[in-house]
């Protein structure tokens, strides 16, 4: 029941269940939009193994087709599952930049920055390495990526990460009282953002909650050409590279997921055209998923205010974990752990 053909190759119909992929993608929408990180890594696990395009790819491993630049069902599966998540991250990162925005809370210079460098090297690695990962290779890479992203959860909660980023925290705390002073006398949609921004070619400034705060514009450049190669390689949005960025230089966390949200969508623009160009094909159930995004990440904004930053990075920090092992036990030694 719910099930719908997600495509047809090499004489196999692949299906999927529509709700199970709505309800993921809520999920994915509401994470992305709240740390400004994950949501790629989740969209990869709901097509890998929610929807089970992974085993998919490994069964027709081999099996010939002609699709664009492909000969391989196999390889094409495991670009398409690439292609899938990037689809995904691409309407989660443009919905959250708008809701960001209207919240006050996006410092877009920086993202720009940023994502000019993201744009190239999502190039390099879309025609670098596009056909020639096998699925087993792509788990463990993915697995590896995962892994990264849940020690940066963890770090943040040490007391060295708190430490380092004292200018930061002290605009955070801020911020959490006027946010529940607001709530408390009904009038939440007058809460303040950033402010005073100025930008030139050399960096941005800004005030946020008390707080002034300085970025040079090449480092984000430099780093994004980085982000933008690892992030089109996994086929993820890049924010849980980009948002460890911001805060180590000592943004607080209620503005970098909105640099974050704006810099992916430039990256996954970039990258999408150049799957396109590869021949890899938009199959029509990646709309349903869009669908979810949009509610999870209308969601995403007007929870995060309420959440203590602790909490989320120890609650995400330990699933990552355990999601990176079990990709990088599948993919490098073929151990399938639950569920």
């Amino acid at each position: 029941m719910f099930d719908v053909t997600w495509m047809v190759i090499h004489g196999e119909e692949i299906k999927i269940n529509a709700i199970v992929y709505l309800l993921w993608c809520v999920w994915v929408g509401w994470i992305f939009s709240t740390v400004g990180a994950f949501g790629g890594i989740m969209a990869g696990v709901g097509h890998i193994s929610i929807l089970g395009i992974g085993n998919w790819a490994s069964k027709l491993k081999g099996k010939s087709v002609s699709i664009g630049m492909y000969n391989d069902a196999g390889k094409y599966l495991t670009d398409h599952i690439r292609f899938s998540n990037t689809a995904i991250t691409w309407l989660n990162s443009l919905s959250s930049t708008i809701n960001w925005y209207t919240q006050k809370r996006l410092v877009w210079p920086a993202a720009i920055a940023m994502g000019l460098g993201m744009v190239i090297g999502a190039q390099v690695a879309v025609w670098g390495t596009g056909g020639k990962l096998g699925v087993a290779l792509y788990k463990g890479l993915f697995g590896i990526c995962t892994w990264a992203v849940s020690f940066y959860m963890f770090y943040q909660i040490t007391p060295r990460a708190k430490a380092s980023k004292s200018k930061g925290r002290e605009a955070a705390k801020r911020f959490q009282q006027r946010v529940e002073e607001l709530r408390k006398s009904g009038r939440l949609d007058e809460l303040e953002g950033i402010t005073n921004v100025k930008y030139s070619l050399s960096q941005v400034e800004f005030d946020f909650f008390g707080e002034h705060f300085v970025a040079k514009n090449y480092l984000p450049f430099f780093y994004g050409l980085l982000i933008g190669f690892i992030a089109a390689l996994i086929g993820v949005g890049g924010g849980f590279m980009i948002v460890p960025f911001f805060t180590a230089i000592g943004w607080p966390m209620y503005i970098t997921p909105a640099v974050s949200a704006l810099t992916v969508f430039l990256n996954q623009c970039s990258a999408l055209a150049g799957w396109f160009a590869r021949g890899v094909q938009f199959v029509w159930p990646i709309t349903i998923g869009w669908v979810g995004i949009l509610i999870g990440s209308y969601i995403g904004p007007r929870t995060q205010k309420y959440l203590p930053m602790d909490a989320l990075f120890a609650m995400f920090g330990g699933l990552a974990f355990y999601v990176g092992t079990r990709y990088i036990a599948a993919g490098f030694f073929g151990i399938h752990l639950p569920p």
